[in-house]
């Protein structure tokens, strides 16, 4: 599942999103040349489009693609947490 800021409102459009581009060949192309407007059109906020690169990236031919989290917690960060920090390292490993 994509891993950036979403509203609760926009899970159902975003599922739709990405159910037609996994069976829309030419939908997922256009998808790919600009997420970010297909993002907006679903009514992502304009300030997770602006400030946010998106790619989409094709599993099967980069299987050690990683999805980062978009949102880190900083007072954990700070206090190193090392649970937290234990779960964060595990979405890297390449098993």
């Amino acid at each position: 599942m994509a891993r950036f800021p979403f509203h609760q409102s926009n899970v159902r459009a975003l599922g739709e999103l990405l159910a037609k581009a996994a069976l829309d060949k030419d939908f997922l192309n256009l998808l790919r040349e600009n997420p970010a407007k297909f993002l907006s059109d679903i009514g992502l906020p304009k300030q997770t489009t602006a400030l946010v690169d998106f790619e989409i990236v094709d599993q099967n031919k980069h299987p050690k693609a990683v999805a980062l989290p978009y949102r880190l917690n900083d007072q954990k960060l700070e206090n190193s947490n090392s649970a937290y920090l234990t779960n964060l390292s595990q979405m890297f490993a390449l098993n």
